[in-house]
C-alpha cells in the first residue's frame, strides 16, 4: 500500500476544514500510511485545534500566498504520493482514495490522478451548485477550454487532451498548449515526479508545476470517473472579492515567475475578445444556461450570465490598475536617472 502525504494551505477555515480532514481520516485506507501536513497562515479560529484533532502536522507560514504555503507543506512531506487537497474539499465516499491509488498502479506512465467532476448536490448552496454544473469557479477557464473538470452539459469527454477511455477512468495525454488548470481540488501525484518541477515557495503554483512536468515529458494523467465535493461555502460577493485578490496577488503580482498563462497575448487574443463580447452582451451566457437547465433543471445555471459579466469587470479593472502602477514604476526609475 502506497504511503500518502496530504498537503494543504489554510487560514481561518474551521467551517470547512473539519469536514475535509474527517473525510480523509474516514477513508478505507491504512491510516498509518497517511500523513496530513497543513501550512497555516496564523489562523485565529479553531483551525489549529481541528488540525491536531485529526493528527495533522502544522507548518506555520506568513508568505501571504496559499500557493507558496503549499510549497512549505510539500517540503515537509516524505511519502510516495502527494495528495493536494484544499480545505473546502470533501472526499465523497470511503473508497475514494484507495480507488485513486489503484488507478495510478494500473498506468505506470501516468504521473497523477484526479476526479473528472465536482459533485453536484441539490442541497448545496447555489454558488457551489453553479461551480459543479460548469466544472469551474472561473468562467474564463471554461470559455477558453482550459477547465480541468467536466461540466454537466454532457456525460461524454469534452475537455482538452488526447484521451483514451479505459472504462472507469480516462488516460489523458497533455501538451503545453492544451494543459488545463490541473493540480488542486483532489490531485494525487507521485512525489518523486513532482519534485522535478520548480517547487520552491517563490515558484510554486499548482498549474505551473504541472506545466514544468509536461515540458519534461511527464504528460500522462489519469482522470477518474468520480467526483469530489467542492464545498467553498462562500457568500456571493465574497467569492468575487477572492477572485479579485487572486488576480492581483497570485497572478499579476508574480507574473514574471509564472509559467502557465491562462491567457496568452499571442495565443488567445481573439478568444479573449470573444469572451469580452460573450460576457458583456449576456445573451450567449443565458443561452448556455438554458441549455444546461434542460439537462439538469436547476436555477443555479442562470448564475452564469451574472458571474461572466462581473468576472469580466473584475479582471479588466485589475489588469488596468496593474498596468498603471507598472508604468508609473518605470517612469519613476527613468526620472531617478536624471
Amino acid at each position: 500500500m502506497k504511503s500518502i502525504s496530504v498537503i494543504m494551505a489554510t487560514l481561518n477555515s474551521g467551517n470547512t476544514l473539519e469536514k475535509c480532514l474527517a473525510s480523509v481520516r474516514n477513508q478505507d485506507y491504512d491510516q498509518s500510511k497517511i500523513e496530513i501536513i497543513v501550512a497555516d497562515g496564523g489562523s485565529q479560529d479553531n483551525t489549529p485545534q481541528i488540525i491536531k484533532k485529526y493528527g495533522g502536522q502544522i507548518v506555520p507560514e506568513n508568505t501571504g500566498s496559499p500557493e507558496a504555503a503549499k510549497a512549505l507543506a510539500l517540503a515537509k512531506a516524505h511519502n510516495e504520493l502527494i495528495f493536494q487537497v484544499d480545505d473546502d474539499n470533501i472526499l465523497p465516499h470511503r473508497h475514494w482514495l484507495a480507488n485513486m491509488v489503484s488507478l495510478l498502479a494500473k498506468e505506470p506512465e501516468a504521473i497523477a490522478c484526479y476526479p473528472w467532476r465536482y459533485a453536484y448536490r441539490r442541497q448545496a448552496k447555489m454558488l457551489n451548485r453553479y461551480f459543479a454544473l460548469f466544472g469551474v469557479n472561473d468562467p474564463v477557464a471554461w470559455f477558453l477550454k482550459r477547465a480541468d473538470r467536466q461540466s454537466y452539459f454532457s456525460s461524454q469527454w469534452q475537455l482538452a487532451g488526447k484521451v483514451k477511455d479505459r472504462g472507469d477512468y480516462f488516460l489523458v495525454e497533455f501538451n503545453e498548449n492544451n494543459l488545463p488548470t490541473v493540480g488542486a481540488n483532489g490531485f494525487l501525484i507521485k512525489r518523486q515526479i513532482l519534485l522535478k518541477a520548480k517547487v520552491s515557495p517563490q515558484y510554486f503554483f499548482h498549474i505551473d508545476v504541472n506545466l514544468d512536468l509536461v515540458r519534461q515529458g511527464y504528460n500522462k494523467y489519469i482522470v477518474a470517473k468520480d467526483n469530489i465535493i467542492h464545498d467553498s461555502g462562500e457568500r456571493f460577493w465574497h467569492f468575487f472579492a477572492k477572485r479579485k485578490k487572486y488576480m492581483e496577488s497570485l497572478y499579476l503580482k508574480d507574473l514574471s515567475k509564472r509559467r502557465y498563462l491562462l491567457y496568452d497575448k499571442k495565443r488567445d487574443r481573439r478568444k479573449i475578445i470573444l469572451y469580452s463580447l460573450y460576457s458583456l452582451t449576456i445573451i450567449k451566457p443565458t443561452v448556455d444556461a438554458t441549455r444546461g437547465f434542460r439537462k439538469i433543471p436547476d436555477i443555479a445555471w442562470f448564475l452564469h450570465p451574472i458571474v461572466c459579466f462581473l468576472i469580466f469587470w473584475i479582471y479588466f479593472l485589475s489588469v488596468v490598475n496593474w498596468q498603471c502602477w507598472h508604468y508609473l514604476g518605470l517612469i519613476k526609475k527613468k526620472l531617478k536617472k536624471f
